[in-house]
């Protein structure tokens, strides 16, 4: 088999690996999805019980329109977007995400195909074209002036990366479509061109990456292992770098002093302690029970919950501080990778990122407050909600950020690629200038 048959047959292979690898991304996506709908489909939003000591409901995030563009924190745990909120559970059961920059390499999406799939897809790609550079003598016809770089540029390069890129393009939008994608709205339109900047972007980088290091060594298996070294660093070592510093400052202030605090309260606070239960109730604005009739132990056990609660408030602030604190400083220390920089803007754009998750729990923790504010009052009076109460509980409602600031910010991103698209390209023009010089010189 001649080398012009083993490189063809190369290209081939790999364009139907990619085509492959994003139609099992789209399935996995949509699986996801369906999930969270079905999860979705069987909250209860309104309780379910007469009862206030045992009434709970559940709230959700709703699914976003783009989410198989990038499954983001769906893929970690779809059950992370319902939350099930009881006026008289202890709201520090809510379990976070404490590391909002866990990586998901293992689930197979859109982002993960074209952030860490197609840059390796590049290396054969690339030999393709060396090949055929090779063979056809281009260096030294370059060299020595008999072709223009510009014609070489195009015929050589383009062209090939062209037809790889029209064909992936092709296979995505009818996955896409598949996937019941719809642009709708100018929004969505918005979106998704953003999504699309970004990832042209950021493959362009890896692009002009390789082809530097191929002028620079002016040997393809030498720059291939340039190549693979930087991936590894940017890719996965940078980002696992990243996260271990963040867990090692953070996580002295995680959950776990939240836990011991609260078994420790659980041994002092006693069902039983009317005493305790009358102050705690003064400090809400309400009048002491009456104990001439015995309190039932369902609410017995609520009140204690609430106080336990209550005692525990200020290691619950500094927890929600302390997740809060890790969430902006995953987002503020992804920009040293540009991996990163790209994941979360993807995310972002699909609708399934940190950010909108962040106001998902901010907006639950507030509701929270609201729900057992007004079923306290009916533990209290020793009521029942009858069908008047059922319908004046507090709704719960949370609101997206809006579009502007969400694109501005994806921009920056996109800015933030193309800075790093234009300094690989000054490198690959300098490289060129050492070839060139002799090319002009036999032009003359």
């Amino acid at each position: 088999m001649n080398t012009k048959v083993k490189t063809l047959l190369l290209q081939l292979l790999t364009g139907l690996g990619v085509a492959i690898a994003l139609l099992f991304a789209s399935s996995v996506t949509s699986q996801l999805n369906e999930f969270e709908r079905n999860v979705h489909g069987g909250a209860t939003r309104e309780p379910q019980v007469a009862d206030p000591a045992g009434a709970f409901l559940e709230i959700i995030l709703e699914s976003s329109p783009l989410a198989q563009l990038s499954a983001g924190f769906v893929g970690i745990a779809p059950s992370m977007h319902m939350i099930r909120l009881s006026a008289t559970r202890p709201l520090s059961n809510l379990d976070p995400i404490e590391n909002p920059a866990r990586r998901r390499f293992g689930r197979i999406d859109f982002s993960f195909v074209f952030l860490v799939l197609m840059p390796i897809a590049l290396i054969p790609l690339f030999y393709v074209v060396y090949r055929k550079c090779s063979d056809r003598n281009d260096l030294e016809k370059l060299k020595s002036g008999r072709t223009k770089l510009f014609d070489f540029a195009i015929e050589s390069i383009l062209l090939p990366l062209f037809a790889s890129g029209g064909f992936i393009f092709l296979v995505t939008l009818a996955c896409l479509y598949s996937g019941g994608i719809r642009l709708g709205s100018n929004e969505l339109l918005a979106r998704i061109t953003l999504w699309a900047l970004v990832i042209v972007s950021y493959l362009l980088g890896w692009m002009l990456l390789f082809a530097f290091l191929v002028l620079r060594s002016k040997a393809f298996a030498s720059a291939t292992i340039w190549y693979a070294a930087i991936f590894l660093g940017v890719v996965i070592v940078l980002p696992q770098l990243m996260q271990t510093i963040q867990l090692s400052i953070e996580r002295p202030k995680g959950r776990l002093p939240l836990i011991v605090e609260r078994r420790k309260l659980m041994a002092e606070v006693r069902s039983d302690d009317r005493a305790a239960m009358d102050r705690f109730l003064s400090r809400q604005g309400f009048k002491a029970m009456n104990w001439t009739e015995p309190l039932p132990n369902l609410q017995a056990l609520a009140l204690q919950n609430l106080i336990i609660e209550d005692k525990i408030s200020p290691k619950l602030k500094d927890f929600e501080a302390n997740v809060q604190r890790l969430d902006n400083m995953a987002i503020a220390t992804a920009w040293v990778s540009p991996y990163l920089v790209a994941q979360i803007g993807l995310d972002d754009l699909a609708g399934t990122g940190l950010t909108r998750y962040s106001r998902f729990r901010a907006a639950a923790i507030a509701y929270h407050e609201q729900w057992r504010n007004y079923a306290l009052g009916f533990v209290v009076n020793r009521q029942f909600f009858d069908f008047d109460a059922m319908r004046n509980i507090p709704k719960f409602k949370f609101a997206d950020e809006e579009l502007g600031p969400i694109l501005t910010v994806a921009s920056l991103r996109c800015v933030y690629l193309v800075l790093i698209c234009l300094l690989l390209g000054f490198g690959v023009m300098k490289e060129l200038e050492k070839i060139l010089p002799k090319r002009k010189k036999a032009a003359r």
